[in-house]
């Protein structure tokens, strides 16, 4: 089975090897390489952002799956016809100084509206129009928000913010250092480094975060629809994957953890990005 993913080649292959491991299984799973596309090779399953196999989906590139575990699914990570099931998602979160909210108090730094109005504080955040991601971040805001009170919410932002970044990984490094107050990053980025004496603490925005959601779906040109679909419904499921993933130091989360069980509204406070799919709509936004 040829898989074509762009997420980290170790993070795809760690999986790899966890579903490959297990002699019970019918199917053997490969990356798809890139000198293999070119050769006009299509893969039999596809790992991407959701909004990526939204347009294979509208290009007629895929096709629907059964899968029970998918069936369970939010609706807002799943296909309407079932041509895409998400996987994991990468939610936003303000990474928030310790000796910051020790000075100013945790229960005030808990919302998008708590940063605004914090008096003298130090934001660090990566350039919006760096990336993909903060493209996708900036895309799922306004998907959820609208576009004029999105704006209108990062003007106010931008006062207290000294200087954006160049990477992803400084203004995680300038919170914790102290040179900024709070971030606003990625879960996965953090994640890595969160250890017991690490100076910042991690707070997931209570009305709602952007998130990229990671889905799976099956090549139309495929011809091993079956063994896909079981390949679907392990990753959607099993704990193994969440094991493998936590093992590796990612942050991502996976649509089986217990949250949902526990928070049932929790599906309402991801903000995904249904509205600016195309790098074009992006671009313009």
């Amino acid at each position: 089975l040829l898989l074509y993913s762009n997420l980290d080649n170790s993070f795809l292959q760690a999986l790899i090897s966890e579903y490959n491991n297990d002699s019970d299984r019918n199917a053997v799973i490969k990356l798809l390489l890139p000198e293999e596309r070119e050769q006009g090779k299509l893969p039999d399953l596809y790992l991407l952002e959701h909004n990526e196999l939204q347009l294979l989906s509208k290009q007629q590139r895929l096709y629907a799956i059964l899968s029970e575990a998918g069936d369970l699914l939010p609706s807002v990570f799943k296909d309407e016809q079932s041509q895409w099931f998400g996987v994991f998602y990468d939610p936003v979160v303000f990474l928030v100084n310790q000796s910051y909210a020790r000075k100013y108090g945790q229960e005030n730094i808990l919302s998008w509206q708590d940063i605004i109005k914090l008096q003298n504080v130090r934001v660090a955040m990566e350039n919006l129009s760096d990336s993909a991601n903060t493209r996708n971040f900036l895309a799922a805001f306004a998907s959820v928000r609208g576009e004029e009170k999105s704006l209108a919410y990062f003007r106010g932002l931008n006062r207290q913010i000294p200087q954006y970044s160049r990477f992803p990984f400084t203004p995680i490094r300038l919170t914790t250092v102290g040179d900024a107050d709070l971030a606003i990053t990625r879960r996965s980025y953090v994640f890595k480094y969160l250890e017991n004496d690490f100076p910042a603490y991690i707070v997931e925005p209570s009305e709602g975060f952007p998130a990229q959601v990671f889905a799976a779906g099956i090549g139309k040109a495929s011809t091993k629809g079956e063994s896909c679909e079981k390949i679907i419904s392990w990753l959607v499921n099993a704990e193994d994957v969440i094991i493998v993933t936590e093992k590796l130091g990612y942050g991502y989360l996976f649509m089986s953890q217990n949250k949902f069980e526990h928070e049932a509204n929790r599906e309402s406070l991801l903000w995904v990005n249904d509205k600016y799919l195309s790098d074009e709509k992006q671009t313009e936004l």
